[in-house]
């Protein structure tokens, strides 16, 4: 299984996440390039439209690569009714099938941000970061 946490901004950290050995530096661009197919972001059951999500390549506070994701107004609230309805259970994060994490509610996450931290390799968080990116022709679907 792989080493993941998941950071709820300004909650902190989730127990069993140890400080990375190295950091890891990533350029994507602003926008999905053509040919790089829509990931659609779920969490539970609840996908949220691709012009609702907002997603970036960083470090998180420890130096660990992470996928910092960052719903809008919309996104934040249905967030935040996902995970008060869900508290004690556990929620899979997904981008189309590919299960990222399945963290256990502790807690509603509200204000819509969050970040996935973990043993992320360059080329994977690279990939999961440009199928999250808005179209770089925003008429575009």
């Amino acid at each position: 299984m792989r080493n993941l946490c998941l950071t709820v901004l300004c909650a902190g950290l989730l127990a069993g996440c140890d400080a990375p050995q190295e950091t890891l530096s990533i350029t994507v661009p602003a926008c999905r390039p053509p040919g790089v197919d829509q990931g659609i972001l779920s969490i539970g059951e609840v996908s949220f439209q691709p012009a609702q999500v907002q997603a970036e390549a960083i470090e998180d506070a420890l130096g660990r690569p992470a996928l910092s994701i960052r719903l809008d107004e919309a996104g934040a609230e249905d967030l935040a009714g996902l995970t008060r309805e869900n508290i004690g259970q556990t929620l899979p994060l997904r981008v189309d099938d590919e299960v990222i994490m399945s963290p256990i509610v502790t807690e509603a996450i509200s204000g819509g941000m969050l970040q996935v931290a973990g043993d992320f390799d360059r080329d994977e968080l690279e990939s999961l970061v440009r199928r999250l990116l808005p179209p770089c022709d925003q008429e575009a679907g």
